[in-house]
């Protein structure tokens, strides 16, 4: 679990799912519809801001921001996999990636404390 103030949550994760959002638009050419793309890349956002530790039990939040970080860290892979495949790179291409790193943050968090619930945050 990643008990962090909202605005760490929210900066992290947001500038993460920036990056997915521009990713998802470069590959897709922008033919992907727009809603699609933010559903996608906002499911992690949505479960880090709203399901917190202390508001509701452990055995809601754990799985749920387990679940966020799996979703975010496969899709960006996934993503950096076909980027790197089908896309012409132009000027500015690796801000992405720092985007993407930035928003891996709390899934390595929530991750470790999953693996390792002693070291993890309460």
């Amino acid at each position: 679990m990643i008990a962090w103030s909202n605005t760490k949550i929210k900066f992290t994760s947001g500038v993460g799912a920036l990056g997915t959002t521009a990713l998802l638009a470069d590959i897709s050419r922008q033919k992907v519809p727009i809603w699609l793309v933010m559903v996608v890349a906002l499911i992690p956002v949505t479960i880090f801001v709203f399901v917190r530790p202390g508001e509701l039990s452990r055995s809601i939040v754990l799985p749920l921001q387990v679940f966020a970080s799996l979703w975010y860290l496969l899709l960006s892979v996934s993503l950096s996999v076909l980027f790197f495949r089908l896309v012409d790179k132009q000027k500015g291409w690796p801000i992405y990636f720092i985007c993407l790193a930035v928003g891996a943050v709390p899934c390595f968090v929530v991750l470790r404390t999953w693996f390792n619930p002693e070291t993890g945050e309460k």
